[in-house]
């Protein structure tokens, strides 16, 4: 079945959403009010009751959890059209809180419920082992390499060089953390992800970036932006199948080229975006999905950025809302991120076995 063809009514359960670690007390879906109709939450094993809650127009999250949900629960957020103000840590106490990032791209009802499935169905275990040893070899390797096999590109970062922050957005939640979901997310941003500096660039990358995957457009609370967040989105869409390359100096983005025709379009609207505010020509985040279980959505969806595929995906961030006036994402699920000695870390080249012997079983050998 198809994502995007689930039924009008999806039943979870709360014990499975593994992110929040052992279950236990309460656990609260909080929803628009659609989704108190069209998602049901059982509590499962652990978990003494379910709270299901529509955040009212006009109200904050950090309000919501203060005044009725317990102190110590277990909290899912999923509100389409939303933008979801992150609590301040008074609001949030000893919560965990797990949120759909669902405001800034145009999610419909069959992408939250697919969302809320996938996310029950994270392994998070294997999340957590993937980022330890991502982040144990990324740290040991002096630099890293970002290939792109069938384009024939290739770019170095050098994480010694200026500042950048590593991120994670996986694994089990502690008593006053929040994470996104689906969980899946590992980056390396230019300064704090929550907080946009100008000057801030991944000064160690270098070389030639590939662009061919799906474009994630995000806007910031303006419903304004709309029309012309769709506009971009489908100028940039032909990078699903053609290839655009990126010229890339110290983190600065100097050289857009399409690869092909078809990626012209796309091509000329990066150009274009480029040339109306700089801020563009940053390379704001590294990202790397290593969600294996969700598939991307055909749309302009914020929660493809998670998608690992098989073996990680590659995904690459300009611009940072609401400094920009969006942030794109693009999805390249053809580069590999290597160590300095040539060793898959994640991606394409992760996935072609090496060193194997191929072997036949049948009984061809002509003396029987």
């Amino acid at each position: 079945m198809s994502p995007l063809s689930s039924p009008p009514r999806v039943d979870v359960t709360a014990s499975d959403f593994g992110q929040f670690g052992d279950p236990r007390g309460t656990f609260c879906l909080i929803t628009d009010e659609a989704g108190l109709t069209s998602v049901r939450c059982l509590p499962g094993e652990g978990y003494e009751r379910v709270l299901h809650l529509a955040l009212p127009p006009g109200q904050s999250l950090g309000e919501l959890l203060a005044e009725r949900v317990p102190a110590d629960a277990d909290v899912l957020v999923a509100c389409p059209g939303r933008f979801i103000g992150s609590p301040a840590p008074g609001e949030l106490g000893a919560r965990r809180l797990s949120v759909l990032p669902a405001g800034s791209t145009p999610l419909t009802g069959g992408h939250v419920r697919y969302f809320l499935q996938s996310a029950a169905r994270t392994d998070v275990a294997g999340q957590e082992a993937a980022a330890e040893e991502f982040f144990e070899r990324a740290g040991a390797s002096e630099r890293l390499l970002i290939t792109d096999d069938t384009a024939g590109s290739e770019a170095e970062f050098d994480h010694g060089v200026g500042d950048c922050v590593w991120n994670q957005q996986a694994g089990v939640l502690g008593p006053g953390e929040q994470q996104i979901f689906p969980a899946g997310k590992l980056s390396v941003t230019a300064a704090e992800i929550t907080v946009f500096s100008p000057e801030a660039r991944l000064a160690g990358l270098r070389g030639t970036l590939t662009l061919r995957g799906w474009p994630i457009v995000h806007r910031h609370a303006d419903p304004a932006d709309e029309p012309e967040q769709r506009r971009l989105f489908e100028a940039l869409a032909p990078l699903v199948s053609h290839a655009v390359h990126l010229e890339v100096n110290g983190g600065t983005i100097d050289r857009v080229t399409p690869a092909e025709a078809g990626a012209r379009p796309a091509a000329e609207a990066l150009e274009t975006l480029l040339a109306a505010q700089p801020l563009y020509r940053t390379v704001w985040e590294l990202g790397f999905g290593i969600n294996t279980g969700t598939e991307v959505m055909p749309a302009n969806c914020g929660p493809n950025e998670v998608h690992g595929a098989r073996h990680g995906v590659l995904n690459l961030g300009i611009g940072v809302t609401p400094t920009t006036r969006f942030a794109l994402a693009f999805l390249c699920p053809r580069s590999s991120l290597l160590t300095a000695d040539g060793t898959p870390l994640l991606g394409a080249r992760k996935a072609v076995r090496r060193g194997r012997l191929q072997r036949t079983s049948s009984a061809s050998c002509g003396c029987h």
